[in-house]
């Protein structure tokens, strides 16, 4: 094969693996920009990323097309993983907004306007607004490019040497849920005093309606503990995306 098809199929080889973190929403964290600068930033990290290849690799033409749709799809899933160690942290702390949501009374907000039509969790679109600025302010979005960039040393372009592991992804799931929830375990713990007291107030007044009265008691308190809680949040949800970014090789195979 020519040196500049060799160079085209390693550079499109690149650009999927960059592809789900750069142009995917949900597992982009440049998933705010525009469409237009997210494509020429994903074309200029590609070209960097060919260009800083000690040697080009040599394609082996035989088994085409075979062969070029086979490592298409792994790089794809390669760049489908390390984008996994952006989203399950997300998740996570949506998942622990919305827990919130549910102990602070929130979601009750269907019940007085039953129209809206929306389940957006508000504590958990609150926490992922936080986790957006530290995801930038904490240069965590560097360390995920590094990782993608430092990639092709373990797993050339083009290879189709990838083993998925189960277990490192089963651990991965879990230890993000588990991160997740301690940022958010102080609210929690708040709310469930809360929750202790309006119980004894209930059994001592029953005519009263207990709910209706508490209710903005319990979301003005979720409120305030998530604001106090967030002042010491910056160290846990950088742990969690770190930690997550670590995990990464381990679910591709690699150590």
């Amino acid at each position: 094969m020519d040196p500049i098809t060799t160079f085209a199929v390693v550079f499109a080889f690149a650009l999927l693996r960059y592809l789900p973190v750069m142009v995917l929403p949900g597992l982009s964290p440049l998933s705010w920009a525009p469409a237009f600068i997210r494509i020429i930033l994903l074309l200029a990290f590609s070209w960097l990323t060919v260009l800083a290849l000690p040697d080009t690799p040599p394609i082996d033409a035989r088994g085409w097309p075979v062969a070029l749709v086979l490592g298409a799809l792994g790089e794809l899933l390669i760049g489908l993983v390390f984008g996994l160690g952006l989203m399950l942290p997300n998740a996570a702390l949506h998942t622990s907004g919305w827990l919130l949501d549910m102990q602070a009374g929130l979601g009750a907000a269907t019940l007085f306007n039953p129209g809206s039509g929306s389940g957006e969790s508000l504590l958990g679109h609150a926490l992922m607004l936080a986790a957006t600025v530290l995801f930038f302010t904490l240069d965590l979005h560097v360390l995920l490019f590094k990782g993608i960039a430092a990639s092709q040393s373990w797993m050339p372009l083009g290879s189709l040497s990838l083993n998925l592991q189960q277990d490192a992804f089963f651990a991965l799931l879990g230890s993000s849920f588990l991160s997740g929830l301690m940022v958010v375990s102080p609210v929690v713990i708040g709310l469930f005093c809360i929750d202790i007291a309006i119980a004894y107030a209930s059994r001592s007044m029953p005519q009263a309606n207990i709910y209706f009265l508490a209710l903005p008691l319990k979301v003005a308190a979720a409120v305030g503990l998530l604001a106090l809680t967030l002042a010491y949040a910056p160290t846990l949800i950088g742990r969690l995306f770190r930690d997550a970014f670590d995990q990464v090789p381990a679910v591709l195979g690699v150590r």
